[in-house]
């Protein structure tokens, strides 16, 4: 399968991928490329950026996430595109405790793909060479095709900088200069993502001017081109083994409720499901007929107190909770579910009262990293004992009021970390994030469940 492509790596973390990979894009759809933009790592926040330069839903390519499937779900997801892939913290940074496993690095050798590698070269001279020079030879793997410098002072450091490097003929495309670099807005989870209004009108328009002025895009495209053929043997999709009744799945999506893998909607609607997307802001009441409701995270402690004065849709969620279908809630959407929470000022406001706890957000991270997690009962989605890979990210802890029954044994490595979530008849909810797409027999489990039950 032939597939342009390159991936963006960086030499460290906040190096300026995001907005460099962004313009890009935007650069390259200006000049007519079907541009499709990815990410490497469990992140939600920067493919929203890479959405509004394409036009296009980005993805996430993720090693613990998508496990072997990761080449299939790329090539399913690709058609007739031209791929640009933001990696993840430095180019070798992969899983703790491997030897980069996940790493942009790993993605890249998987996915057959040139590496561009980004340079913060503010505060270096000839050092660059060195650098760069280590990050080449480190992984023999790898397909170094060229450097971007990013944050340059002056025309002498460029000088300077193009002249050490020319030795390694690793071309340089392009010189972003300091004075015009560009940075996105930021809060405690990163990046303010774009669907809640954390992109600058013309910012897009901005970022691509300075690729365009900045990069050479001809030597861009020309390495693109040069990917090689993916096995037809890592690309084979996986097919959906659910069929016959339309499964109508309502999903949370609004400013507040925003973290969603694409892959796993688009998985989603293969095993002839129908997304109906509501809005616990916004709405009134849930949509009609639905089967399934699905609450992803986001940030609804930025909302709370428009959530929680949004009493007739609490009404809507109680009566179908009660109706007893499916209720799938990851993170913000865990916290939705419980009896309130406390924002950062101390504040406590109602919520959905759906899971006997509270939640706190909290100045310190409480939860990152992979997990493994094991059903400890019978659910929805699958029998006690399924295993699931997950991700966790958050500045907030949960406090139960009762003993409750939990949705999973959470594993760091071989270890048993704790006890995560809760999972109590038709109710599935916990801080771990899924991406569907790595476990599509959990929603295989589901839509077949909910089918048998409508028969009976």
């Amino acid at each position: 399968m032939r597939i342009p492509r390159i991936v963006l790596a960086g030499t460290h973390s906040s190096v300026g991928k995001t907005t460099l990979a962004t313009g890009l894009m935007a650069a390259l759809k200006k000049r007519g490329r079907p541009i499709q933009g990815y990410k490497v790592g469990p992140d939600y926040i920067d493919p929203s950026y890479h959405a509004a330069a394409t036009g296009r839903a980005s993805r996430n390519l993720d090693r613990w996430l998508l496990g072997e499937r990761l080449p299939s779900v790329f090539a399913q997801s690709s058609g007739e595109i031209w791929a640009v892939i933001e990696g993840v913290m430095g180019m070798f940074d992969g899983m703790s405790g491997t030897q980069g496993f996940g790493s942009t690095a790993d993605v890249a050798k998987l996915l057959r793909a040139p590496i561009v590698l980004i340079v913060d070269a503010s505060s270096m001279s000839r050092s660059v060479a060195a650098l760069v020079h280590g990050f080449n030879s480190f992984d023999p793997q790898i397909n170094l095709q060229g450097v971007i410098l990013n944050r340059v002072k002056s025309s002498a450091q460029e000088k300077i900088h193009r002249d050490a490097l020319k030795d390694l003929q690793i071309p340089v495309l392009g010189v972003i200069p300091k004075e015009g670099s560009l940075h996105l807005p930021e809060r405690h989870l990163g990046l303010v993502p774009v669907g809640e209004g954390g992109l600058l009108e013309g910012f897009i328009e901005t970022l691509s001017e300075l690729i365009t002025n900045h990069v050479d895009l001809e030597q861009v495209e020309t390495i693109m081109l040069s990917a090689l053929d993916l096995q037809e043997s890592m690309t084979t999709p996986t097919k959906p083994l659910v069929q016959g009744e339309n499964f109508r799945l309502g999903l949370a999506r609004d400013e507040a409720f925003l973290f969603y893998y694409q892959d796993a909607l688009d998985l989603a609607e293969r095993l002839n499901c129908t997304i109906v997307p509501f809005s616990p802001l916004h709405d009134k009441a849930l949509p009609p007929e639905i089967d399934g409701i699905f609450l992803g995270g986001g940030f609804p402690e930025l909302h709370l107190d428009s959530l929680s004065r949004n009493v007739p849709f609490f009404e809507s969620l109680r009566a179908f909770a009660a109706s007893g279908k499916p209720i799938y809630a990851e993170c913000g959407g865990y916290m939705y579910l419980g009896r309130s929470i406390t924002d950062f000022e101390g504040r406590e406001f109602p919520l959905a009262g759906l899971i006997p706890m509270k939640a706190e957000m909290t100045r310190r991270l409480q939860g990152i990293g992979y997990r493994r997690g094991v059903f400890r009962e019978d659910n929805f989605l699958g029998p006690r004992g399924t295993t699931v890979q997950g991700h966790e990210f958050h500045y907030s802890r949960v406090a139960y009021e009762k003993e409750f029954p939990v949705a999973y044994e959470l594993f760091k490595g071989d270890q048993s970390d704790r006890m995560e979530g809760y999972a109590r008849d038709n109710i599935v909810a916990s801080y771990l994030h899924l991406h569907f797409a790595g476990h599509p027999e959990l929603l295989e489990h589901w839509f077949t469940a909910c089918s048998r039950r409508n028969e009976l």
